[in-house]
């Protein structure tokens, strides 16, 4: 149970580090006077030191095991964040974003190989899913409680806040994770050996037609709910930072129940492709009323709540594509998969910015979104069902 939870606690972090942006974006982009495409470049910045060393995490996931890993690189969050919380240039911020992302690289990654070599295959998408519900707390936070820590604070003041209990994380997972378990069947590699490996993930065949929704589905959630849903609730409808954070707290709180759910129908019906698929189309349904010119606010909130209800497949995408990786070979394929949907996060935020930029339309932003879905989802359906 404490590994249980301090797993939970490190993922957590994760989601509040990727969350806060658009609460604070009015605040930060005034103190550091940001242009909308300067915004999506910061808080793409996040996504993007995730994925860029998702293969040092691999490989470190594979050789030192979760708990030297995640508190290893805890350290450069905390660094990140310190740097970020003092910045008085777009080149700092984007400085401690990097820092920050990846420091938070293995938190996430680390829990799910931590479930793949302590459970059964047929329940690593329902502990997936529990793990991702139970730190969504980290999402919550970032909602209500941190525009109301900003309000009285400082977004600045808020990230010291944030940087304690990083700190009180880190320390956790260095007192309570396991140590590490080897892979059965898995044999010492050389390091040149465990590089290639990432390779051999990638020349997995059944995972390609998986990687577009991969590549895209969480990354259209987290350029919403992440990055442009504040500064839309703020310029379309005039709403203050605290009835922001109030909306933000209800499209989470769907987001909570939504990977609940999933992880729940999964268990239940062994019908993970077809979840996968039904959801999928059921968030593009979602997105299509705030693609037209100012929606009704109702209608606009309805469509959030929606959107953060169906959106979170990603613990279903993972576990679908865990099915063809082998046992030796699951930190690097996590790993891999995680570069691939962050990355995708962070290049769809950056593409956000440039269309905001040169458009400031909101509508033509969720029509872009909901287009790119459709096209992965085609994919997606011709991808073999689950290994299990």
């Amino acid at each position: 149970m404490p590994e249980f939870s301090a797993l939970v606690f490190a993922t957590a972090i994760s989601m509040l580090y990727r969350s806060i942006i658009t609460v604070i974006a009015p605040d930060l982009s005034r103190d550091l006077q940001l242009t909308a495409d300067e915004l999506g470049t910061l808080a793409s910045l996040f996504f993007i030191g995730f994925a860029v060393v998702q293969l040092p995490v691999g490989i470190a996931l594979d050789r030192l095991g979760p708990r030297l890993t995640i508190v290893s690189f805890m350290v450069l969050a905390i660094s990140g964040t310190a740097l970020f919380a003092t910045s008085s240039t777009l080149w700092m911020a984007c400085a401690g974003q990097l820092l920050i992302g990846a420091g938070c690289a293995p938190l996430m990654t680390g829990s799910m190989v931590v479930i793949s070599r302590r459970y059964s295959p047929e329940h690593f998408a329902y502990m997936t899913a529990l793990i991702l519900t139970l730190a969504n707390l980290g999402d919550l936070f970032s909602t209500v409680p941190f525009a109301f820590i900003s309000e009285t604070l400082g977004w600045r003041g808020a990230l010291w806040i944030i940087l304690a209990i990083t700190s009180c994380s880190a320390l956790a997972c260095l007192l309570f994770l396991g140590r590490d378990r080897q892979a059965e069947g898995s044999t010492p590699e050389s390091l040149s050996q465990m590089i290639g490996g990432m390779g051999r993930v990638a020349l997995i065949r059944a995972i390609w037609p998986i990687l577009p929704l991969v590549l895209t589905g969480y990354a259209a959630l987290m350029t919403i709910r992440g990055l442009w849903a504040g500064p839309w609730l703020a310029d379309e409808y005039l709403l203050t930072m605290n009835e922001r954070g109030y909306l933000l707290l209800g499209m989470s709180l769907m987001m909570t129940l939504g990977m609940y759910l999933y992880g729940f129908l999964d268990r239940q019906t062994g019908q993970r492709k077809s979840l996968i698929i039904a959801g999928t189309l059921l968030l593009i349904l979602s997105i299509i009323p705030i693609s037209t010119p100012s929606p009704p606010f109702p209608l606009a909130a309805f469509s959030l709540m929606m959107i953060g209800l169906f959106g979170y497949t990603y613990a279903l995408l993972m576990a679908h594509c865990r099915s063809f990786i082998p046992a030796q070979l699951m930190g690097r394929g996590i790993a891999y998969l995680t570069l691939v949907g962050f990355f995708g996060v962070g290049l769809l935020q950056t593409l956000s910015g440039w269309l905001m930029k040169h458009f400031h339309s909101y509508s033509l932003l969720h029509a872009s979104l909901a287009a790119i879905l459709i096209i992965a989802i085609v994919c997606y359906s011709r991808s073999k069902a689950p290994a299990e």
